[in-house]
């Protein structure tokens, strides 16, 4: 984690990630999941540079994920459609 970089811009506003250097999580796999192909509970590390978002509003908003650790790198654009909700 020392080395990771990234940003994030949702609606083209900077959101400032935050740095989570590990912790212990317990995960519960699924059949056939591509981690450890079954069905049972582990320990894992959870990491990694992490965001809050605001809550949006209804309507379509962008988000925009670019990070970098060493040689693994992740670019990933959503568009995201918010209903409002019903009251």
């Amino acid at each position: 984690m020392s080395g990771a970089s990234g940003t994030v811009l949702f609606d083209g506003k900077v959101v400032a990630p935050e740095a989570y250097e590990g912790d212990s999580i317990t995960v519960r796999g699924a059949q056939g999941n591509p981690v450890t192909g079954e069905e049972r509970r582990f320990t894992a590390t959870g990491c990694g540079l992490w965001v809050q978002l605001p809550p949006p509003a209804p309507g379509t908003h962008a988000l925009k994920v670019r990070g970098r650790s060493g040689d693994f790198a992740i670019v990933v654009d959503y568009a995201l459609t918010v209903a409002a909700s019903a009251t």
